[in-house]
């Protein structure tokens, strides 16, 4: 077997690697991994030269390209390369038909995704690999959604660089390699890979609640992330009557993941919902309804509740003038770019709302621009003249 090289921007080898001795494959025995990782960091303690681990630090000068947003709800960012998110929920919820509906956006020319207009994938322009491999599907029930896919893409015929396989036929302790194998091939054969989507994550373990096990999946599935500067998003259920995803592995997924979103099931229709997210706040986010089309042949977006859009609004505008208290109360001041860097700090909030927060305060007559060009607070006069915020 040739021996995999180191990746170049970790210093680490891939996770497998690590967690069993530099064979190509997920150990099946607990200690067995937990001996490879004591073996693995007692040589990394052995190592005492500081310089040998710059291409790990982080620095003011550190040259990190922002990556751009490969899906995006209502314009904020959800998922990026070199990151980990889920997908959950109940059996029959419809996580497969949102998830392939975003296959559809990822294997498209354009960034528009019939049936969900306030979803945007990033366009493959370059026609890199989209890789999805299915764990629970029957192969006819696969290719009846491959086919629905398709048809969301305006494809006749499956493109070369759209990758789907189904390995319930595997062992699972194969599962890992063959995914491997197939991001290694496929990287090679397209020039890069543009996503990885795994429906059916927590069958790469024998026993979700293995917490070693879970953990080493999980690090290879980040491993795929940062080695092929690409984005794998992980599908798996939620406990039996609940919103917990299963086990330990579906603890570790939280946790790792840069987005959580929860797909569930009312009658005939579903919704999407935001669970968890780094890059944008919950409160960004409507709660996507959709159900199955007859004459589209696949589910598509029918609407937000009203009572969930003013809830949703009264929360930003509350969420806005207690940030906005915190923030400029007692004549403080700021530049624009301090001014950003402070109400994400109050609210807990990504870039792009801070600046919408910010705007808002700017359009309400709340904040203005001193002579030395800070922003602060606006007094309200005592006839009323900053009356207040138009909503």
């Amino acid at each position: 077997m040739i021996e995999k090289p180191y990746h170049q921007s970790t210093g680490f080898p891939p996770s497998t690697d690590i967690i069993n001795g530099g064979k190509n494959e997920v150990p099946t025995s607990a200690d067995n991994i937990a001996k490879k990782l004591d073996t693995y960091v007692e040589s990394l303690l052995k190592q005492d030269n500081l310089d040998e681990y710059d291409n790990l630090r982080i620095t003011n000068k550190t040259d990190i390209q922002i990556p751009p947003p490969l899906v995006t709800i209502n314009k904020q960012t959800i998922v990026t390369t070199e990151a980990l998110s889920t997908i959950s929920g109940q059996s029959k919820s419809g996580k497969s038909a949102i998830t392939g509906a975003l296959i559809a956006g990822a294997i498209s020319q354009d960034s528009d995704i019939d049936g969900f207009p306030l979803i945007e994938v990033r366009p493959n322009f370059d026609g890199k690999a989209v890789i999805h491999i299915d764990t629970e599907q029957a192969r006819h029930k696969q290719q009846s959604n491959l086919l629905s896919i398709l048809k969301r893409a305006k494809l006749d015929d499956c493109p070369p660089y759209f990758l789907s396989y189904n390995i319930r036929q595997l062992n699972i302790g194969d599962y890992a390699q063959f995914t491997d194998n197939i991001c290694r091939c496929a990287a090679k054969e397209f020039d890069g890979i543009h996503s990885i989507w795994i429906d059916g994550g927590a069958d790469y373990v024998e026993d979700v609640n293995d917490a070693i096990k879970s953990n080493a999946i999980i690090k290879f599935f980040e491993d795929l992330a940062i080695r092929y500067k690409t984005a794998v998003i992980i599908i798996v259920h939620t406990n039996p009557n609940g919103d917990k995803e299963r086990g330990h592995f579906g603890s570790t997924c939280q946790r790792k993941s840069e987005s959580v979103l929860i797909v569930k099931k009312n009658g005939t229709i579903s919704t999407l919902e935001a669970k968890f997210l780094r890059n944008a706040g919950n409160e960004d986010i409507p709660r996507i309804e959709f159900a199955y089309n007859p004459q589209k042949g696949y589910h598509t977006y029918v609407g937000i509740g009203v009572e969930q859009l003013e809830d949703k609004s009264n929360h930003r505008i509350n969420t806005i003038l207690q940030c906005h208290k915190l923030v400029f109360g007692g004549h403080n001041s700021y530049s624009y770019k301090d001014a950003i860097n402070a109400i994400k700090l109050a609210a807990s909030i990504g870039e792009r709302t801070a600046k919408d927060y910010f705007s808002y305060m700017k359009s309400n007559s709340m904040i203005y621009q001193c002579d030395n060009n800070k922003w602060q607070k606006k007094e309200v006069n005592k006839t009323g003249a900053n009356d207040a915020p138009v909503q």
